[in-house]
């Protein structure tokens, strides 16, 4: 019943099985009962009102009683029980009947039940109606599975969907304004063409922050399709499209290196450690990027981070990691949808960004003929 493999509806028909097999009857229904009816949500019955996707009163049915009470009721022969005058015999036709309660969300959301025209020539048990509430219990744990499921899905669909739209309304006049800024820039000198140069890298930044708010719209999903990607010239590009003031960089990687990722994702990740040294080290910071094919590490000599960056960086405290600026939590969330892992550490003498398990993921296959 829990194959990864099985759809829902495929684990619920499983488990109703299940259960006419341990009880000996015929028939097994999931029921939906909001709003005073008895909706057919799952069954193994083929025809007449209670098949798939039926609709009966639900005062004419023995789930009644259990929608009502909450308990698990079940008898072998309702002739022979305290339901011997009951309306649901007549409607119904069933002689025997387990049915248990099944809940969504601290919500009653129908029954699990499991029935026969036939009556059961031996009593229903105790552990058979424990078995049913156990059932039921499962049924409802995969329903609200379900349920959140679908509710993540649209919530991201939404979100997805708000990104785009602002971040369309934005680039459009972002893009005008640009563009202006440089024209001006082209006719004038001195002062002003320096105060227009500082508008110009408020608006670059502006590009930046949206291309991030974006990426973080995605939060926790997986990159996607990754290449493998030379890591030194991606490093130095990085490096160029930040304001680095009089930073240095000093790159020691191995020769040729490659990660497999997401290039643009990747980028992201260094222009934003080198900002973060940059804007908290000083303008005078030194960098230092090392790695090799299992991983890398960005390194300055800077102040060193407040211990509640820190301790929110090696926690994985997203919530407290949105409060220090979005540059870090780009980092965090570059890193955890390629699957890495990401430790910091933090002194007076400077901070360490270490990505280890770069290519352990997802390797790169090439042909038999090397290409």
């Amino acid at each position: 019943m829990t194959a990864r493999d099985l759809t829902t509806d495929e684990r619920i028909q499983r488990a109703i099985g299940v259960g006419r097999e341990y009880l000996g009857v015929d028939n097994g229904v999931l029921s939906y009962t909001g709003e005073g009816r008895y909706e057919v949500v799952e069954t193994n019955i083929e025809g007449g009102p209670y098949a798939q996707g039926g609709v009966v009163d639900l005062d004419g049915t023995w789930c009644r009683h259990v929608v009502g009470t909450g308990e698990t009721i079940g008898f072998a022969d309702a002739v022979d029980s305290e339901y011997r005058d009951d309306a649901a015999l007549e409607a119904t036709g069933l002689r025997c009947y387990v049915g248990a309660e099944v809940d969504v969300d601290g919500e009653t959301y129908g029954t699990l039940c499991f029935s026969d025209d036939e009556p059961r020539s031996d009593p229903i048990t105790d552990r058979e109606r424990d078995f049913v509430s156990v059932l039921a219990e499962w049924v409802g744990a995969e329903l609200e599975r379900q349920k959140h499921y679908a509710e993540l899905r649209d919530q991201n669909d939404r979100l997805d969907e708000f990104a785009g739209i602002v971040a369309h309304d934005l680039r459009n006049p972002l893009a005008g304004a640009i563009g202006f800024t440089e024209l001006a820039q082209d006719a004038v000198s001195g002062q002003v063409a320096e105060f227009l140069g500082r508008v110009r890298s408020s608006l670059d930044r502006m590009e930046s922050m949206i291309a991030e708010c974006l990426l973080l719209a995605k939060e926790g999903a997986d990159v996607g399709e990754r290449t493998e990607t030379a890591l030194e010239p991606l490093v130095r590009d990085a490096w160029d499209t930040v304001q680095t003031r009089n930073a240095t960089l000093t790159v020691e990687l191995a020769p040729d290196t490659t990660v497999v990722a997401d290039e643009m994702r990747l980028r992201r990740l260094f222009e934003n450690l080198f900002r973060n040294s940059v804007e908290h080290g000083g303008p005078t910071v030194s960098v230092t990027v090392t790695g090799d094919g299992r991983g890398f590490a960005v390194a300055d000599d800077g102040p060193g981070l407040p211990p509640e960056v820190e301790s929110a960086l090696v926690e994985a405290d997203a919530e407290n990691v949105k409060s220090f600026g979005l540059g870090l939590l780009v980092v965090q969330r570059v890193v955890s949808g390629h699957g890495w892992d990401l430790s910091v550490t933090s002194s007076e003498a400077g901070t360490r960004f270490e990505v280890t398990d770069v290519n352990a993921a997802e390797p790169i296959h090439h042909g038999v003929d090397g290409n």
